[in-house]
């Protein structure tokens, strides 16, 4: 099982704007499977950039521990 590590959001950020760089090259050349693949990635993306914002409010009322990446 993966675990988020609240120091690798600026990585997650990265990750996120290469994606969004490529999916608009995907649109552009009309590559539909791409373009489905990295619709696809962004939704898990943002499900990740969800749990960082959990964690960081989680961190921020005392709580110890992290959570597990699903």
């Amino acid at each position: 099982m993966l675990r988020l590590n609240l120091a690798q959001e600026p990585r997650l950020l990265e990750i996120e704007a290469n994606t969004r760089q490529r999916l608009g090259e995907a649109q552009r050349m009309q590559w539909l499977g791409e373009v489905a693949g990295l619709q696809e990635s962004l939704r898990h993306i943002a499900a990740k950039k969800q749990q960082v914002e959990r964690l960081r409010a989680q961190a921020g009322h005392g709580e110890a521990g992290v959570g597990a990446l699903g």
